[in-house]
């Protein structure tokens, strides 16, 4: 028997297999029919199994870690039935039931069986060392449904590595099951195109050409050749449980998983990337927690504030991704406290489609909009309601509770609420049925109905009186429901969504540190200079130590006689902070950016690069 890797049909020869297991298991349990084919001919033939090996040679056919178990023990408990069917691969069962029911509903069997014996294979065998694998899997289905581009990027990596096995098992299958094993196909697109998002932020990418932009990332950054596989598989896995943290709205830490459950239910994916850049810099150690959780309020309420001001949401995938980059220059410059300069730059659009909208606006919208057919209306009042009791909230997306007119939809049919209304007309009663102040929540929608408001009080189950909640306290005491009190109340609750959902408010400081940054940078034409330029200058020499100045990531490179840096493991960088970014990798670190000027020192203890560059640059300047 030969062993072969299969590049391309994996998914019809398991079709295959698991028709093929379906007719078996149909011959045996029939045995009165006259079949062209037999169980014991199915095991016997190697259509299946071969009856003379055992181990991986025993199976015609082996599918990944996700599906192998499942598959094989199908096999097996055909040839023994105290065999237990491993259920790890939904799939794959539903599948072969799907097929069962196939089978025992044709009248004839042997017309499958006779088409399973017409089937043609067309088999192309590569030459190792001469042909490229990944073109051809790339080219094959070309002409077909489009391969997804977690194939494709899966085959990039792991194809032709001399431990692909152990790459795939190490690596890439937990990052399959941190994704989800049975929607991890549909989703990891989604997944690479916002990780590629933080990794060429301010750079906007499309949801097209994923696959080409992974591959311009791979090879630019030297994965295969200089640097090992294994750190983007690790940086991958990394960002994967970010992704996951994000999307399903949870995290090892209780307080930072709430924050990314208000955020995902507002449904904005267009914040994933910026998400995923802080959570990576936390973990890094940028901030602290404190930070991070205060800068998720800020895009929960950012989100929100948009939302309820109905700003466009299109000009947000150029903003994040801006945002991202300016995050990035702020570590890699090491002058601005991150947290702070994160408020700053959400609150620097004011004016424009992409403002963080102020008190004013935001509290005029709430107090005057359509509350009720509002999208994140259900957001509004439970965030609302829990913002009393912080540490005892109560889950209002169970379905149980439901958004309450307190003045019923059909309440012009009643006199009394037409005279307690002052008989409006439809418009102004339209404005006033759907008002925030209007609207409440309650778990008996339908008891309540249209009834009087002494009834809604009164009720002896769900009624004002005895049902708590908050948010509609002063229900309990009203004896009456006017437009006065609708808009008192309204008022009242967003009064309250100021406080919930908050804007940033930044020191005047740190604006002026921000300020003359950029006039700097518009005033003065700053000279570039590079670490080659310093090197001809013969401030730097041949074999010169620079050695790591960071608390935790320690390490040298020396100057080589091209005036590059050199690591340890042989690489060579021309940039310090491309330099310093390997070399606190190679330590373990994970980070995409830091300074190189800041933390390449000439000498233990010596001068460090950046002021030798200064120095440089004045002398420059002198000239």
């Amino acid at each position: 028997m030969t062993q072969l890797m299969l590049i391309d049909g994996q998914q019809r020869l398991t079709t295959i297999t698991l028709l093929i297991i379906a007719l078996a298991r149909y011959a045996k349990s029939h045995p009165e029919r006259e079949l062209d084919f037999t169980f014991d001919e199915i095991m016997s033939l190697g259509y299946l199994v071969n009856k003379y090996k055992k181990g991986d040679n025993h199976y015609t056919l082996t599918l990944s870690q996700g599906d192998r178990a499942s598959l094989r023990s199908l096999t097996d408990n055909l040839e023994n039935e105290d065999v237990e069917i491993v259920s790890d691969s939904k799939l794959l069962l539903d599948n072969l039931s799907f097929f069962e029911g196939l089978v025992e509903a044709i009248e004839d069997p042997n017309v499958v069986w006779n088409g399973i014996q017409m089937l043609e294979v067309v088999s192309v065998s590569l030459t190792q060392g001469l042909d490229n694998p990944q073109l051809i899997f790339e080219s094959m289905n070309s002409t077909g449904k489009s391969l997804t581009s977690a194939d494709l990027i899966r085959n990039y990596v792991l194809m032709g590595h001399p431990q692909q096995d152990e790459l795939y098992r190490t690596y890439w299958r937990p990052i399959e099951e941190t994704l989800g094993p049975s929607s991890y196909s549909d989703i990891f697109d989604e997944f690479v195109r916002n990780w590629l998002t933080v990794i060429y932020a301010p750079e906007t990418l499309t949801r097209r050409n994923i696959y080409q932009t992974f591959k311009r990332y791979f090879e630019s950054s030297g994965y295969g050749s200089t640097r090992p596989v294994e750190n983007l598989l690790k940086e991958l896995g990394r960002y994967a449980r970010y992704y996951a943290d994000i999307t399903g709205g949870r995290h090892d830490d209780k307080e930072v998983g709430r924050m990314l459950a208000l955020i995902r239910q507002l449904g904005f994916s267009v914040a994933t990337p910026l998400l995923m850049s802080i959570l990576d810099d936390y973990g890094q150690g940028a901030f602290d927690r404190n930070d991070l959780l205060l800068m998720l309020s800020f895009v929960e309420s950012y989100l929100f504030r948009r939302a309820v001001c109905d700003c466009p949401t299109n000009s947000l995938n150029k903003f994040f991704p801006s945002l991202i980059g300016k995050l990035n220059h702020v570590q890699v410059e090491g002058e601005l406290d991150y947290a702070k300069a994160f408020c700053t730059f959400l609150l620097e659009p004011a004016g424009t489609k992409r403002r963080f909208p102020s008190n004013a606006e935001f509290f005029d919208r709430l107090i005057t909009r359509d509350a009720y057919h509002f999208p994140y209306s259900l957001h509004l009042l439970s965030r609302l309601e829990n913002s009393l009791y912080p540490k005892n909230e109560r889950d209002f997306t169970s379905g149980a509770y439901t958004i309450e007119h307190i003045m019923p939809q059909n309440a012009l049919a009643h006199a009394e609420w037409r005279q307690m209304m002052g008989d409006p007309d439809e418009e102004m009663f339209e404005l006033l049925l759907h008002n925030l102040g209007n609207l409440t929540l309650t778990a008996y929608n339908s008891e309540l109905s249209d009834g009087t408001f002494e009834e809604k009080k009164s009720r002896a189950v769900g009624g004002y009186d005895v049902e708590w909640i908050a948010i509609s306290s002063e229900l309990k005491d009203a004896t009456e429901w006017t437009p006065e009190s609708i808009d008192g109340r309204a008022r009242r609750l967003a009064r309250m969504a100021l406080q919930t959902w908050p804007i940033p408010e930044i020191a005047e400081e740190t604006r002026r540190e921000l300020e003359q940054e950029k006039v700097k940078k518009r005033t003065h034409k700053v000279v570039p200079v590079s670490f080659k330029d310093l090197f001809n200058a013969g401030l730097l020499r041949e074999g010169d130590v620079l050695f790591s100045t960071h608390p935790r990531w320690e390490g040298t490179a020396t100057v080589t006689p091209r005036g590059t840096m050199r690591l340890s493991n042989g690489e060579e960088f021309t940039s310090p902070s491309s330099a310093v970014v390997r070399l606190f990798r190679l330590r373990g670190a994970s980070s995409k950016s830091a300074n190189g000027w800041q933390y390449l020192s000439l000498g233990k203890g010596g001068p460090k690069l950046i002021d030798i560059r200064d120095r440089f640059r004045e002398s420059q300047d002198d000239k």
